[in-house]
């Protein structure tokens, strides 16, 4: 690792507004809905648990008071984000209790059935700002919009990444970003540009690297990809 850098810290972001999914729980909170009888936040804190992760930021909001009492007893750290502003904004709210260190950034929303990305991040990670990558295959893959596409990479080091359009299937075959990244010093150096941007000018300047893993990836942030999860884990 990088500078003797540890990456000891991981944040969830569950502050945003989640509209497509919010009548699925009686709380709005699409964080809470449950696939298989398991909550995609508890699903989520399990997963960093078992990956070995020591400290868990949850970026709730004052506006969903149900995430905070679901975590009770959990053992994680909750700060709120006044206003759901964006992912960016979401994790800086963290960044009181983190300082400038390295941090694994966790998505409550991406269903992995096949391993644990998180652990295979931590395994893989030389202390650069890294994203965990599939290639996007049928039928899982029908089920994504096209955002977090990479366009160019080599060895493992992303050289460029699409613009999000998300009214546009996603390309199959092609290598898209899951929801589980760690992000370091160097992000937030160009953060203020925006999510996509900052990883551009990482891209360009050869510091930016994939983390393959093998795994079917299902967005249950959309109601397709929550009834295809339904549907494999209830087998």
């Amino acid at each position: 690792m990088a500078d003797g850098a540890t990456l000891s810290w991981a944040v969830v972001p569950a502050a945003g507004l989640g509209s497509r999914m919010s009548g699925l729980h009686a709380s709005g909170c699409k964080e809470l809905i449950e696939v298989a009888g398991c909550s995609m936040l508890e699903r989520t804190i399990r997963e960093l648990e078992q990956a070995g992760i020591e400290n868990i930021v949850v970026v709730s909001s004052p506006a969903k008071p149900a995430i905070d009492a679901a975590l009770e007893g959990h053992g994680v750290h909750i700060v709120h984000q006044s206003e759901p502003t964006g992912l960016v904004d979401a994790v800086a709210c963290a960044r009181p209790l983190i300082g400038d260190g390295p941090m694994l950034i966790a998505l409550p929303d991406g269903l992995f059935p096949d391993l644990n990305p998180s652990a295979a991040l931590l395994r893989t990670w030389q202390g650069m700002t890294t994203l965990v990558t599939v290639r996007t295959e049928s039928p899982w893959g029908e089920l994504l919009h096209d955002t977090g596409r990479v366009t160019s990479m080599e060895d493992n080091r992303i050289l460029d990444l699409a613009d999000k359009r998300k009214d546009q299937p996603f390309p199959l075959g092609e290598h898209r970003i899951t929801g589980r990244y760690v992000w370091t010093a160097d992000f937030w150096e160009f953060a203020d540009k925006g999510e996509v941007e900052a990883l551009r000018v990482l891209a360009s300047q050869g510091i930016l690297r994939a983390c393959p893993v093998n795994t079917a990836y299902v967005d249950v942030g959309n109601p397709e990809g929550y009834a295809y999860a339904q549907s494999i884990l209830n087998r």
